[in-house]
């Protein structure tokens, strides 16, 4: 499309006995901005899969290692997840 047509947030907090990382998934958006904005931690790489409706959208494609501001952009319908933070 040529505009926006809504946008929304959603956070995760990934703390000790908040969320711990979060499953494998497809975001209801057309695009995706991922931003680790906070504490420093280890592990909870954000994982990738294929998009939804190719062949290959359960299968592991690559691994991105969060820094500290830093974002990345991804389109909704990729299937993507956080593995769990180790501290």
């Amino acid at each position: 499309g040529s505009a926006w047509d809504s946008h929304h947030c959603f956070i995760v907090r990934y703390r000790e006995n908040e969320d711990l990382g979060l499953d494998m998934h497809t975001d209801d958006s057309d695009v995706t901005f991922n931003i680790c904005l906070g504490l420093d931690f280890t592990a909870a790489g954000l994982q990738f899969c294929g998009t939804v409706g190719a062949p290959d959208h359960r299968h592991h494609g690559y691994t991105y290692e969060h820094r500290k501001g830093h974002c990345v952009l991804h389109l909704g319908r990729k299937r993507h997840g956080a593995d769990d933070i180790a501290s």
